[in-house]
């Protein structure tokens, strides 16, 4: 529930959210699956709430050599969409597995995952992997951001002051894919996730996530990540996840070249 003190706002567009995020101390709700825990528990304390529900962002659309999501197309909904089965399977394998189960699929959204930035997230790696772009609206306008890019940190987007996010643009993928995700349990955040994307039995591109504060890209050729500053937090302490990554991006590079 959003606390009485918050306002709340349920705009019919993008324009109208993006008029609301201008005019002051705002906070967008999608799926809310993050957002109304941290509004409940005090974490988040903004004058208004934007909810993103009625304002069209949902859509999931073929275009040419790319898909179209919506920034509030829910996992239920990338699970349902043949456009998604047919030319992201990636993309519909990890929705499948969502953490969370179907109390996620229903309500978590593609784009709220993305714009979260939590390193443990079952979608950022597979974004990234897939060479995701962010399409962002704000009052000046809008622009393209690759998703590598919108991941700036542990919880940190790199959404602007007043911006909104409001579709993602995928291409279509070419090859075959692997995704493997360790976990503690069923309906644990995963400890590590890895991505990869091969065509013709050549692996082309492999992005581990949740071993870091932001995906990790691992060269196709040497398989050897370079993690940086490994993530750490109650599910695993950071030199377990240094050593799970080389593991789990061989697993995930090998089920892409076997096809």
């Amino acid at each position: 529930m959003i606390p009485e003190h918050v306002g709340y706002e349920a705009p019919a567009s993008a324009g109208e959210a993006v008029a609301l995020l201008a005019a002051g101390d705002a906070r967008v709700l999608a799926g809310g699956t993050w957002v109304v825990p941290e509004l409940g528990s005090g974490v988040s304390r903004p004058a208004v709430v934007v909810d993103l529900r009625r304002a069209g962002l949902g859509a999931i659309e073929a275009r040419g050599a790319t898909v179209t999501i919506g920034a509030t197309a829910t996992y239920a909904d990338l699970i349902a969409s043949p456009v998604v089965r047919e030319r992201l399977p990636l993309l519909h394998e990890m929705a499948l597995g969502i953490t969370g189960g179907w109390a996620i699929r229903e309500q978590g959204t593609i784009g709220g995952s993305l714009a979260a930035a939590r390193p443990s997230s079952d979608a950022p790696a597979v974004l990234v992997a897939l060479g995701a772009v962010a399409h962002v609206a704000s009052a000046g306008g809008g622009r393209a951001v690759p998703a590598a890019e919108l991941l700036a940190g542990p919880m940190r987007s790199g959404l602007e002051r007043g911006e909104l996010l409001t579709a993602l643009e995928v291409p279509v993928q070419a090859g075959t894919h692997g995704y493997v995700k360790l976990k503690r349990g069923w309906s644990s955040w995963p400890i590590a996730t890895a991505a990869a994307i091969a065509r013709d039995g050549v692996l082309q591109r492999l992005v581990l996530g949740g071993v870091a504060g932001r995906p990790v890209e691992v060269d196709p050729t040497t398989l050897a990540p370079e993690i940086g500053e490994p993530w750490e937090d109650e599910l695993a302490p950071a030199a377990y996840r240094a050593a799970v990554a080389g593991p789990i991006a061989a697993r995930a590079a090998a089920k892409a070249t076997e096809g």
